[in-house]
């Protein structure tokens, strides 16, 4: 029997990605409980980029990571609070915040990258498996809104119509 997502096709098409995201983010919490890591998947791009940039500010971060300043703010925050990144203010200009991996932070990036070795894998093993590759289609799309926002394709749309 088909689900209701898989019958509204490119209706549901954001709840869908969405419903998929969230299994794999519930599996890979599991994944680093089951490894005895208290680590959820979310944190893990601002994680790994300040495993490899060292030190960075919010917007830095938000720029490099693509995403915005408040979501940066918002897993900062978590990551903080539960000990795994540090943040002080610039020396330069007070107004910015530095972020980087704490003790914490740095004595547990190579048990999480044994970790991230064995995601990775299992992550290829799916992909590899399906006769598209999702990785090759998300580029595709996120290449189709660089071009022109969502937004801005639903108005050109709507004004079509009109015509």
């Amino acid at each position: 029997m088909q689900d209701v997502f898989s019958k509204l096709g490119p209706l549901i098409i954001a709840s869908r990605m969405k419903r998929m995201s969230d299994y794999i983010m519930r599996a890979g919490a599991e994944f680093y409980r089951s490894n005895g890591v208290e680590f959820e998947p979310k944190w893990f791009p601002l994680y790994y980029l300040l495993s490899q940039e060292k030190e960075l500010g919010i917007m830095d971060i938000a720029q490099k990571l693509n995403i915005s300043h408040p979501a940066v703010i918002q897993l900062a925050k978590e990551l903080e609070k539960e000990g795994w990144i540090t943040s002080t203010k610039s020396k330069e200009d007070a107004r910015k915040r530095l972020l980087k991996l704490s003790k914490k932070g740095l004595s547990m990036l190579p048990q999480l990258q044994l970790i991230w070795d064995d995601i990775r894998e299992v992550n290829r093993q799916v992909v590899e498996s399906q006769p598209t590759n999702i990785l090759d289609a998300l580029g595709e799309i996120e290449l189709f809104f660089a071009s022109k926002s969502y937004t801005e394709r639903m108005k050109e749309f709507q004004e079509s119509k009109k015509k």
